[in-house]
Parts: structure tokens; C-alpha cells; sequence
């Protein structure tokens, strides 16, 4: 094979092989400029703001959960026969969720 035929296929391989090469590298510091955009549209007042809906969302929960428990324990103590102690939490209207 004339060296000129093997230097022609060497440098076309080697240009085939970089261009996607030099794709990946492009693409991969693209990706990584985008996730740094998303974090830093991501501040601490999102975050913040967040919990807070996760707290409140916690704490409607945690309401329903103890009205249910009282109708439950209201139920129970009927048909025990057993008289419930009127306090301030049996003021509360009782009402289904």
C-alpha cells in the first residue's frame, strides 16, 4: 500500500473519531452549565417555601388524624358504656373529611 493512501486513511480515521469526540465534550459542558442554572434558580426562599407547604400540609394531617382518633375513641367508650370526660376538645364540631 503507497504511503500516501495510508497517511489519507490515518488522518480520516482520526477525523472520524474526533468529531464525535469533540460532540461528547460540547455536550457534556452543556449539561453541566444546565445543572448549575437549576441550582441556582433554586435558592433558599424556594427551599424555604417548600417546607413551610410541607409543614402546613403535615399539620392539616396531623388535625384530621386526631379529630378521627377522638370520633374513634367516642365510639368505642359508647359502646363500652363507659362516660367520656367533657373537656375543652369535646367543644370542637366533629366534622367528616
Amino acid at each position: 500500500m503507497p504511503p500516501d493512501t495510508l497517511l489519507i486513511i490515518l488522518l480520516t480515521a482520526i477525523g472520524a473519531a474526533a468529531l464525535p469526540a469533540l460532540a461528547l465534550l460540547r455536550a457534556q459542558r452543556r449539561i453541566r452549565h444546565l445543572e448549575m442554572t437549576i441550582l441556582a434558580r433554586s435558592t433558599d426562599t424556594d427551599q424555604l417555601e417548600m417546607v413551610r407547604d410541607l409543614l402546613e400540609r403535615l399539620a392539616l394531617q396531623t388535625e384530621q388524624l386526631t379529630d378521627q382518633q377522638a370520633l374513634l375513641a367516642a365510639r368505642l367508650a359508647e359502646r363500652q358504656g363507659i362516660p367520656l370526660a367533657k373537656g375543652p376538645e369535646a367543644e370542637r364540631p366533629v366534622t367528616p373529611h
